[in-house]
């Protein structure tokens, strides 16, 4: 089975390429003031995209090794794991021009560079997690895969997530894998022995009980997931990162 040990292994990994990227786009911040809005403008565009292609590159490579030696040490068998997809540079350049570059020109470049470093952290981490999730496809053994958090709390709809289990796979993961968030400490974590995962600090049946009970606060069959996420908060008060 996975450990928590294992999970914090990946999750350093993850996170120190997220830090790299952060302390290279800081440097690159430090020299937005002497230019035009025009090449500002032009900066960002080329810039924040290849850093997120290169950190988010060393987050997957980092994930995929990961990969193959908790397989081995799960399964006694090795494995050659792949590392899978950046994060579209398209869809990066409109993040830039629909939020970044306005705050730029209303005189709120830090708050630009704040949203910037919320987003790198989940374009780089989305690599790490799509390499996971895909060579869970594509291994023989065929295991699911759980969304697990990382600290002590999460925010409502993470959990509501990860109150799922070890249940993801094939034409469920194409789903799971676009809810994240900016700043997500969640893992994917696989499962090669079923029913055998049990992680520290993760309990998906205290999860989903709470979802459920939100869930029937919300009114049941049609509530909407923003609506269940707010009963959870309303029934389980301090109990998240994002508690009102």
């Amino acid at each position: 089975m996975v450990s928590r040990t294992q999970l914090n292994q990946l999750n350093l990994t993850q996170q120190q390429a997220v830090r790299l990227a952060i302390a290279e786009m800081r440097k690159l911040w430090t020299t937005l003031n002497e230019l035009t809005p025009e090449w500002q403008h032009d900066l960002l565009l080329d810039a924040i995209p290849q850093l997120a292609a290169r950190y988010g590159d060393i987050a997957g490579a980092a994930a995929a090794e990961w990969y193959e030696a908790t397989r081995l040490e799960n399964t006694g068998a090795a494995f050659d794991a792949l590392t899978y997809g950046s994060f579209s540079p398209d869809a990066i350049k409109g993040s830039i021009d629909a939020k970044a570059y306005p705050m730029i020109l209303s005189g709120n470049p830090q708050q630009a560079f704040d949203f910037l470093t919320g987003a790198m952290q989940r374009w780089i981490r989305y690599v790490g997690r799509q390499t996971i999730a895909r060579n869970c496809q594509h291994d023989p053994f065929k295991p699911r895969w759980a969304r697990v958090p990382s600290g002590a709390k999460t925010c409502a709809w993470c959990e509501m997530l990860c109150s799922r289990g070890f249940v993801y796979y094939s034409k469920e993961t194409a789903g799971a894998l676009a809810h994240w968030h900016d700043e997500c400490d969640c893992s994917i974590v696989p499962e090669w022995e079923k029913d055998d995962t049990h992680i520290a600090g993760y309990d998906p049946d205290l999860y989903y009980s709470r979802y459920k009970a939100a869930w029937d606060a919300a009114g049941g069959y049609g509530a909407t997931d923003a609506q269940v996420t707010h009963w959870m908060r309303v029934l389980n008060p301090g109990a998240y990162t994002d508690n009102a």
